[in-house]
């Protein structure tokens, strides 16, 4: 997580790969946001500011 500068955000551990073989995840880094309404939004490499920025302003 910190040679891609994302030493910041929290990570899951998945030393034996489960959790990114049931999500698909086939490279790294991917980030995968869980909404509090329960809607997901994924993506490869780092996360957007604008999509952090979204996912936290109320509304």
């Amino acid at each position: 997580m910190s040679s891609y500068g994302l030493g910041h955000l929290p990570n899951l551990p998945d030393t034996e790969n489960q959790l990114a073989r049931t999500l698909g995840v086939s490279y790294h880094p991917r980030w995968l946001l869980l909404r509090a309404d329960g809607t997901e939004q994924a993506g490869g490499g780092a996360i957007p500011d604008a999509v952090v920025t979204d996912a936290l302003t109320p509304g």
